[in-house]
């Protein structure tokens, strides 16, 4: 029992604050020692004795943590900031930066992937269903037939609901608009638990015919920009691609569909108003995958479970159609971003995560490294506390209680970045946001977390320091050379804050060489003096295949006598720059073999406008020139089919079956980073298309603008809405959006990264050549030239700068291969890249240095040694 009794108390003791844990431990086990010898009747025995001593311990423990303490350390550190404003100032405005950085790159990731889209019901019970095949996974859209057996699963799903995007022309003559918008089926609202600001919305009875229900539902901006926010609007008739569409109601205010990216839809109509193509409907065929297909789980299905039933559905799918064999069924939770678009969103999210970190970690060290300078030139405050009876645990209360009322400081000075962030980051972002980017409860929490996390770092360090030191230590320090002993710990710091700038700067470096490159990329077409005007027929309701053409026919002769153009075509999409589309070939002599390759329908000199070359055969003949059904295809899809022989005379199976009378090299249409996908090119009387773009080359020094393009197009039909232009060579530049919005955002930080870690080096040389004035002045008086005491200071520098520089390494390989995707033409671990970041933190380091150095070799000796 007598040595239970001696643990507890040694453990009782090791509870006591540190400043009287000593005396109250050798009280209590000389108490114990006498309860041993000297124990009479009614005092207590040796267990009791040393759980009283327990119970003592923490009282004393409570009382030294309790809030009146706290409160004299919220006084104390008050007062102390107030009495250095400058540097109070200086260090949370320093900290804000990295705070608000953080908090407002998670406003972006809380807005695009933990946030639902606002304006649905239980958004956590919708997925989206897509379709896939194991030879080429994908996560696509569906066709209309399949979208009702689909909708048929009702063992799964309590309901299901599809769209299909589009451009509608709003209005007549002068007034003429050009909206996104969707068709909907009659499901799609009540699938999403959408509810409406006016009127009604979509229902099942408006999906009764092709073309019988001319009606259509407004969002809430487009009905206050055009219709004054009139609730009597209901009932009113809109014109819409030239016919007449009865308004029946307004989408929630909140509501701005279901896409995170791309522009929210202004209006939506029933699925059955979807136009013909040519002289066919959607409706009947099985090969035209357009609609986006979401669903509502049914009661008592998680994700899991309905998973599990997909595989019968892919079988019903493969049945019904042979256009369907290999088709696989999948299902996404939630909405708002596919698998595809949320793992890249993830991954942007997460580098500007990890950017912004690396930033606020490069401001802590900062702060932290003040702060320890700071308490080095307080050892004479802190010598009186602790002679006055503060104990070391208590003084280093007081200095993390400091810090975190400057963390909290900072953090409110962050606040008003982070309100910004719904403004700024949308134009940041190289993507268009569609939801919105703000300030909720997350984001507020999450702030409060990184301000008080900020605090606890940056002030653990001189916390600590003090901790371990006696009262006799503190004492013996409180004098000039108080520093001397967080030499080490302060080194180590702006070593650190040198390195990660260095991955920064190398990071940022990597983004920059990736966007020059691509000036010289080739995407196998000639982008320079390339313009293309975006026009859709079917949207206006005035034009069948025959006029059509015949439009199309003098646009091209219209557009060939502006004066500078070289050449002129037609083309349903257009390479990089959008408007893609997809069809499943398959070889004749092997139909089992399908793929879906890039689908363009061309007219005019397409080949020769885009300064593609004709490897094999000839190109195709303009419009009405073709006798029979002919296609050219590219390297890849001719590889593909007809590996080792000569593709001209070929046969791709379809009705009807088309030869092969050209071979054109690869063109990449959908990405820079991405290898040409196999694509077939289609005369456009023989897959008339009513969406095409217009395009025109220009030769060197001529000059075409949208307003010239537009002016072409009221020319041919004043009626026709006007047209997006596009620039390819920009468009071939934008499709590095990303990486160039990456490498500004990461060039500024590593800006900023370098400049505070440029700031650190300065103060450390120069409160170390203070520190070292005496020795410097000793030297002087021997003889030493001004310019060897120079090279002294400095190389004190560049021993720091080099460390760095070293640690920096790893820095620059984790952040290179975080930006690995989004690098063009350049190796994350190019070693010429991070020999020239290193020797930008070499160079700037000797700036940083030289100041104090300067100083330092200008020294009088008389004066350094009176000093």
């Amino acid at each position: 029992m007598s040595r239970l009794a001696r643990s507890l108390v040694r453990v009782a003791g090791a509870l006591v604050p540190r400043s009287e844990r000593r005396e109250w431990r050798e009280e209590w086990l000389s108490e114990l020692a006498a309860l041993e010898r000297h124990g009479a009747d009614g005092t207590p025995g040796p267990v009791s004795f040393a759980l009283g001593a327990f119970a003592h311990a923490l009282t004393l423990r409570r009382t030294s943590w309790s809030w009146t303490g706290l409160g004299q350390d919220l006084r104390w550190a008050r007062r102390s900031l107030v009495r250095a404003p400058g540097f109070a100032l200086g260090a949370a405005l320093t900290l804000a930066l990295g705070i608000g950085a953080n908090a407002t790159i998670f406003a972006l990731i809380n807005g695009l992937l933990l946030r639902p889209p606002p304006g649905l019901t239980e958004p956590e019970r919708l997925v989206q269903v897509a379709r896939s095949y194991e030879q080429d996974p994908r996560f696509d859209n569906f066709s209309w037939p399949a979208f009702e057996v689909i909708a048929d699963e009702t063992a799964v799903f309590a309901s299901v609901g599809a769209s299909n995007q589009a451009a509608f022309v709003l209005g007549t003559g002068d007034d003429v608009e050009q909206v996104p918008g969707l068709y909907v089926t009659g499901s799609w609202f009540g699938t999403l638990g959408v509810r409406p600001a006016v009127g009604r919305l979509l229902q099942p009875a408006d999906d009764r015919a092709p073309g019988a229900h001319p009606v259509v539902v407004l969002s809430h901006a487009l009905w206050t920009r055009r219709f004054g926010a009139d609730p009597r609007v209901v009932g009113r008739t809109v014109t819409i691609g030239g016919e007449p569409y009865e308004i029946v109601g307004v989408a929630a205010q909140e509501f701005a569909g279901t896409e995170a990216l791309g522009a929210g839809p202004q209006v939506w109509l029933p699925a059955m108003q979807t136009p013909p193509m040519g002289d066919r409907l959607p409706f009947d065929e099985w090969g035209w995958s357009s609609f986006d297909v979401v669903a509502r789980l049914a009661d008592g299905v998680d994700l899991e479970a309905a998973s599990a039933a997909m595989p019968g559905l892919a079988a019903r799918l493969r049945a019904a159609a042979p256009v369907n064999d290999g088709i696989l069924v999948l299902l996404a939770e939630g909405v708002g971003l596919d698998p595809e678009e949320r793992a890249e969103a993830r991954r942007l999210s997460g580098i500007l995560l990890l950017v912004v970190g690396l930033l606020l970690l490069i401001t802590c060290t900062n702060v932290a490294n003040l702060f320890l300078a700071r308490a080095g030139a307080r050892q004479a405050e802190l010598g009186v506390r602790a002679a006055l009876g503060a104990g070391s645990g208590r003084l280093a209360r007081q200095l993390l209680v400091e810090s975190l009322v400057l963390a909290g400081l900072a953090t409110v000075l962050a606040l008003p970045l982070v309100l910004r962030a719904g403004a700024v980051l949308p134009a940041l972002f190289p993507w268009t946001l569609s939801v919105p980017v703000g300030v909720d409860a997350r984001v507020l929490v999450f702030l409060a977390a990184v301000g008080l996390a900020t605090g606890l770092f940056f002030g653990a360090m001189p916390a600590w320091v003090t901790s371990r030191r006696s009262l006799a230590g503190i004492l013996r320090d409180a004098g000039p050379t108080s520093g001397r002993r967080t030499t080490r710990i302060r080194d180590a710091l702006v070593v650190a804050q040198l390195g990660l700038s260095l991955g920064l700067v190398t990071g940022a470096a990597l983004l920059g060489r990736s966007v020059w490159n691509a000036r010289a990329a080739d995407p196998g077409f000639r982008p320079d003096g390339l313009h293309a005007a975006v026009l859709a027929l079917d949207r206006t309701g005035r034009y069948d295949e025959t006029s059509g053409l015949a439009l199309y026919t003098r646009l091209l002769d219209e557009a060939a006598g502006l004066p500078g153009v070289e050449g002129v075509t037609l083309a349903n999409q257009m390479p990089i720059a959008g408007g893609h589309s997809r069809q499943t070939v398959r070889p004749q002599q092997d139909p089992a073999l399908a793929y879906e390759a890039e689908y363009t329908v061309v007219a005019g000199d397409y080949f020769t406008t885009l300064d593609i070359p004709i490897l094999r055969g000839r190109a195709l003949r303009g419009i009405g020139r073709e006798p029979e059904p002919v296609v050219v295809v590219n390297e890849a899809l001719a590889s593909m089919f007809w590996p080792g022989e000569d593709p001209i005379g070929k046969v791709l199976a379809g009705e009807p079956a088309a030869r092969v009378v050209g071979l054109v090299p690869d063109v990449q249409m959908r990405s820079l980073r991405a290898p040409g996908r196999p694509a077939v090119y289609w005369p456009i009387e023989q897959r008339y298309s009513p969406f095409v773009a217009l395009h025109l080359r220009t030769a060197d020094g001529a000059s075409l603008t949208a307003g010239d393009l537009r002016a072409l197009v009221r020319r041919v039909d004043p009626e026709l809405p006007a047209p997006v232009v596009i620039d390819l060579r920009a468009a071939v530049r934008d499709s590095l959006a990303e990486t160039r919005t990456l490498g500004l955002l990461l060039a500024t930080f590593a800006g900023l990264a370098l400049l505070l870690a440029t700031i650190g080096l300065y103060g450390l040389v120069s409160f170390q050549a203070a520190q070292r004035v005496r020795e410097i002045g000793i030297r002087a008086a021997l003889g030493a030239r001004p310019l060897s005491l120079t090279r002294l200071v400095v190389r004190r520098g560049l021993i720091l700068a080099g460390a760095g520089a070293l640690g920096g390494l790893l820095a620059s390989w984790a952040l290179g291969h975080a930006l690995q995707s989004l690098l063009y033409d350049v190796d994350a671990q190019d070693p010429w890249t991070a020999a020239a970041a290193a020797l930008v933190l070499l160079v700037t380091a000797v700036a940083a240095a030289w100041i104090p150095a300067r100083r330092a070799g200008r020294v009088d000796a008389l004066v350094a040694l009176r000093s």
